[in-house]
């Protein structure tokens, strides 16, 4: 399903992970608007300010998945309204693909730039430039109802439990913080 000219519903229910581990994470009906409303909002005019593909490495997460992937227990990704993005690599695969890049300096720079840019002309709930060994992301999210905190910053994603590292689809997310911060040093 298109949501937006550059944004399909299956860049958002695409999970490794749910699919290693047989979890039906399609999203529901009731919640669509949800990602569309971060898509129309967030990620297209971030799209067409920078005129180049975003890779949306985690979208939405059903309960399960986001159990599987160690996500906090209130996650914005479950309701609809975050996304983790990275750029895509100048290169592409043996089929022509092109290729996520949540690892080169090149990349690390252009999600700054992207932030920044998020932050100084968009409206957002949280906008965190995250990162875990050396895959680094943009954990960006929009509330449809409620207030929009405007809360941006930087994160260590450190793995709680014995187990293999999170994959470039499938990272963590954090708790919510008790204040509100606009900082992305």
């Amino acid at each position: 399903m298109q949501l937006t000219k550059h944004f399909t519903l299956e860049e958002f229910e695409r999970s490794g992970t749910a699919a290693q581990l047989h979890i039906d994470n399609r999203v529901p009906a009731a919640l669509v608007p949800n990602i569309r409303h971060l898509c129309e909002e967030v990620l297209e005019p971030l799209r067409e300010h920078f005129g180049e593909p975003i890779y949306v490495s985690s979208g939405y997460r059903c309960a399960e998945l986001n159990k599987a992937v160690g996500g906090v227990r209130n996650s914005q990704h479950m309701r609809g309204e975050a996304a983790d993005i990275c750029p895509f690599s100048p290169s592409t695969d043996k089929a022509g693909r092109l290729v996520p890049d949540s690892h080169s300096p090149e990349a690390r720079k252009k999600m700054r730039e992207w932030a920044e840019w998020i932050m100084d002309n968009l409206h957002f709930d949280q906008l965190l430039r995250e990162h875990s060994g050396n895959s680094y992301w943009i954990h960006v999210s929009l509330k449809r109802e409620g207030e929009n905190r405007q809360m941006a910053g930087r994160l260590k994603i450190e793995l709680l439990e014995q187990r293999a590292p999170p994959s470039l689809l499938e990272m963590a997310e954090i708790p919510e913080p008790s204040s509100p911060t606009r900082s992305l040093s």
